[in-house]
């Protein structure tokens, strides 16, 4: 009885990237880090609006101000989805948060 043992098939053995598969990572992450920039540019023009208008929204200038200052590679959109649930969730359980 024969047994054969191919180091490749656990993965034992280091592969070369392709060059198409190196080029869809860099689109992908160039892809990334533009969308990055691009909310970052779209949440500061949310400073334009007056406080009622942000409240609406269930967030305050201080999230703004937050979400702008967080880390560049973190997304501040969701810091502000996660901002705004909250108040929403005080609001609707009769709790005043100004």
């Amino acid at each position: 009885m024969r047994t054969t043992h191919h180091a490749s098939g656990f993965g034992l053995v280091a592969s070369r990237q392709s060059p198409a598969a190196r080029t869809t990572g860099i689109i992908g992450v160039l892809t990334a880090v533009w969308r990055l920039y691009r909310n970052r540019c779209q949440i500061a023009r949310l400073q334009d609006l007056d406080d009622r208008q942000l409240l609406d929204m269930g967030l305050k200038r201080e999230d703004l101000h937050e979400a702008l200052t967080s880390a560049f590679f973190e997304n501040p959109g969701s810091y502000l989805t996660r901002a705004s649930r909250n108040r929403a969730n005080l609001f609707y359980k009769g709790v005043r948060h100004d």
